[in-house]
């Protein structure tokens, strides 16, 4: 299906356009986050074998039935798969998990579909191998795979782990998962990490995230560091895009919608909001011109009571 063959992130020396592919938030294991779903038709992929083939998934102590929800998470994450294996074979793939990809046993939640850490990294790595199958990831189209690292309490020390299972590309120290990944891309300076600005909301939207950016290009310039042309980050589960511009250049800032919809936790601080789960995909030609594309997100609807 993939050849798996693990390489060191060596300096990127590209003649084609580029599609950078993040991915943030997953939370795999969460009752509120994606999570396969199998009825029998073919996904274009083996079936894991704890999938009973009536959309469950049998777990060592329970069998797991995501919801309506989930489902429809599912059906779009394999949308958005689907959407970007149409830039072939113009593009060479870069896909970045930012952090976040299991859920963990965490604050003494009841909203897991299991609690076992191991049972959450299989499901994960699962829905990773679907997901690069569907956009037809492959090592000889020169194709990229990095594992981020998240929040401890999600996380835990599982980055590892999940880097090695899918045969994710190995760090320049290397390391297997990154706190915080530079990468050249056609001449480009990115930045990813899991947690940078908040979001913001309403009018204060991009706020925060606008003068994070103008901060670190003036401690760019003080340190003598290379600018960042485009920063990526998640953590807020939320989907947000700004630019900062200084003396003809411009940064991108863009905050990463999750595959999680509000937990308990998330409807306590953030209740009124509508819930929005996706991906955004960023091009850079060989000329090294940004675009950074519309977020594939689907967003929730508020249901009402009526009286």
């Amino acid at each position: 299906m993939f050849d798996w063959i693990r390489k060191p992130m060596q300096a990127q020396q590209i003649q084609k356009k580029i599609k950078i592919i993040p991915l943030s938030d997953l939370h795999t294991g969460s009752s509120t986050a994606l999570f396969p779903y199998y009825d029998g038709t073919d996904l274009g992929i083996e079936p894991d074998k704890h999938m009973t083939g009536d959309g469950g998934w049998q777990f060592k102590h329970i069998k797991y039935s995501p919801t309506a929800k989930q489902y429809k998470m599912f059906q779009h994450f394999g949308r958005c798969a689907e959407q970007i294996a149409q830039s072939r074979p113009e593009y060479k793939f870069i896909v970045v998990e930012n952090g976040d990809g299991i859920d963990g046993k965490h604050h003494e939640t009841p909203q897991l579909a299991t609690r076992q850490i191991s049972e959450q990294v299989q499901v994960h790595t699962w829905l990773m191998k679907y997901f690069l199958h569907k956009i037809g990831f492959s090592r000889t189209l020169g194709d990229a795979l990095y594992i981020g690292a998240g929040t401890e309490v999600h996380d835990g020390d599982e980055e590892d782990n999940i880097a090695v299972q899918l045969g994710a590309d190995m760090l320049p120290n290397g390391e297997d998962a990154f706190d915080f990944l530079p990468m050249d891309a056609n001449g480009r300076r990115l930045w990813f990490l899991h947690q940078g600005a908040s979001a913001g909301r309403g009018l204060s939207t991009g706020n925060a995230l606008h003068n994070w950016m103008k901060n670190q290009y003036f401690q760019c310039l003080e340190d003598r560091r290379t600018i960042p042309d485009i920063v990526m980050s998640g953590h807020y589960h939320r989907s947000v895009y700004d630019t900062f511009t200084r003396n003809d250049r411009t940064m991108h800032g863009i905050i990463l919608p999750p595959f999680q919809l509000k937990t308990r936790f998330g409807n306590r601080v953030a209740a009124a909001e509508l819930e929005e789960v996706g991906i955004r995909t960023i091009d850079i030609d060989e000329a090294g011109d940004i675009r950074v594309n519309k977020a594939m997100t689907i967003k929730s609807f508020d249901e009402v009571v009526r009286v």
